[in-house]
């Protein structure tokens, strides 16, 4: 079973209960987070999530029941040998993540920048990322940009945009940030919320797999 397949299954009903209100991508950045800063307190966990503090007890539950997951006395949740395993699986596709000032390149105030290993022949024209960030963020509220690594450029795709001509200073701050290289994808998530710009960031990451 690949990483996404894992992901996606922690948000499929279980035993006849109804569907989680978390979805698949909410289930990777709670794994994400716990993963690069744990222990990470569950009320941190829930704080920085957009999905309610209900749905947060729920997913955390999930990792838990999953058997990904353990609590470490009061100091928060930490990953087990198998929240590991898994953790690495993504981080080895999706290394580097982070919240950056790009608000003269993309159309709402926060952005949270992902990158994306080798997966650049997986962008078509970029929409079908834009589009689920729109799907899952709410449209109007929600946005995404998909850039690639092309000759060692940075290229928005269909038209192979130079973001450098245009943006110098974010470009320059992306490349330096997250360190793409040849092939590699960037897909920026962009809400008011940042919470929801991370989410949704992750929402158009898993696209590409």
């Amino acid at each position: 079973m690949s990483w996404k397949e894992e992901i996606v299954h922690l948000a499929e009903p279980a035993d006849g209960r109804v569907a989680p209100a978390f979805k698949p991508h909410h289930a990777a950045v709670a794994l994400v987070m716990i993963g690069r800063e744990q222990p990470l307190g569950r009320y941190d966990l829930c704080a920085a999530m957009s999905i309610g503090e209900g749905s947060a007890r729920t997913l955390l539950k999930r990792l838990g029941e999953a058997g990904l997951i353990t609590a470490e006395g009061r100091q928060g949740q930490r990953l087990t040998h198998a929240g590991q395993a898994l953790f690495d699986a993504i981080s080895k596709d999706i290394p580097r993540g982070f919240f950056l000032d790009l608000r003269k390149a993309v159309t709402h105030e926060s952005a949270f920048a992902n990158l994306v290993k080798g997966r650049a022949d997986r962008v078509k024209d970029g929409i079908r990322q834009r589009d689920e960030a729109i799907i899952q963020g709410g449209y109007g509220m929600a946005g995404a940009t998909t850039l690639i690594i092309k000759n060692g450029a940075l290229l928005m795709p269909p038209d192979d945009f130079h973001m450098l001509r245009e943006y110098q200073e974010e470009a320059l701050l992306l490349m330096g940030s997250l360190r793409p290289e040849e092939k590699d994808v960037i897909v920026i998530g962009s809400a008011d919320d940042e919470r929801l710009a991370r989410e949704v960031s992750m929402a158009a990451v898993l696209t590409l797999f």
